[in-house]
């Protein structure tokens, strides 16, 4: 992959829009649809999108564990923390559904690797 292709990748990566990706990475619009329709570079872009998915869900992963404790407390604990309840939920429904993406990303991949272990 050339240089702006790499700079490109890494810009989309980052930016919340194409247009942002483009303007930061210093090419056109136009250009970035041409490279995302490249193969080679949507395949990157592919496997760096779930890299970074397989990091968050990790990192979501390490929070299960204190959210569980904080519920733990909040339940023995006499009172109302409701703004406890609700973090450590979100914590937990985040964890979960990264998780699930996670797993459906590596199912995708699998079944593409025999596919195309089946087709050669």
């Amino acid at each position: 992959m050339t240089p702006r292709k790499e700079k490109a990748l890494r810009a989309l990566l980052v930016s919340r829009t194409q247009a942002e990706a483009a303007k930061a990475a210093g090419i056109s619009e136009n250009t970035l649809r041409e490279y995302l329709r490249d193969p080679e570079f949507s395949k990157q872009y592919r496997q760096a999108c779930g890299d970074m998915l397989r990091d968050a869900a990790q990192q979501a992963r390490q929070g299960i564990s204190p959210a569980l404790e904080t519920l733990r407390e909040i339940a023995e604990t006499p009172g109302n923390p409701q703004a406890r309840i609700m973090a450590a939920r979100s914590t937990l429904e985040y964890c979960l559904k990264l998780t699930e993406r996670v797993d459906i990303l590596e199912r995708v991949e699998a079944l593409e690797k025999s596919i195309k272990e089946a087709i050669q």
